[in-house]
């Protein structure tokens, strides 16, 4: 059951970023912020970090439901970066899903 909201959760996510790559003058903000609280939800499920996607650039993005934040591995370290952080980077154009 949890595979099955993560799977969704992810194709949501993607969904929604090729949309606004599309249109970027709609606002998104708000869509995406309502696919990354489904998320919150899985926090009493799943302990384990959860991969989301791969970027553009070949860096993967997690999400970890113990501290509810979103990090991108990079060689040598992770940027950590909270919903409202991610949500305001991938609007900027950084950290694309594939």
């Amino acid at each position: 059951m949890v595979n099955k909201l993560i799977i969704d959760i992810q194709t949501d996510l993607r969904n929604v970023v090729e949309l606004y790559k599309a249109k970027p003058y709609l606002p998104f903000w708000g869509e995406l912020y309502s696919v990354l609280q489904r998320l919150k939800k899985l926090d009493k499920e799943s302990k384990s970090q959860i991969l989301l996607y791969q970027t553009e650039n070949s860096l993967q993005v997690f999400y970890n439901p113990i501290d509810g934040r979103f990090f991108i591995e990079l060689p040598g370290f992770n940027i950590l970066l909270t919903q409202e952080e991610f949500i305001d980077s991938i609007l900027e154009g950084r950290f694309w899903p594939k």
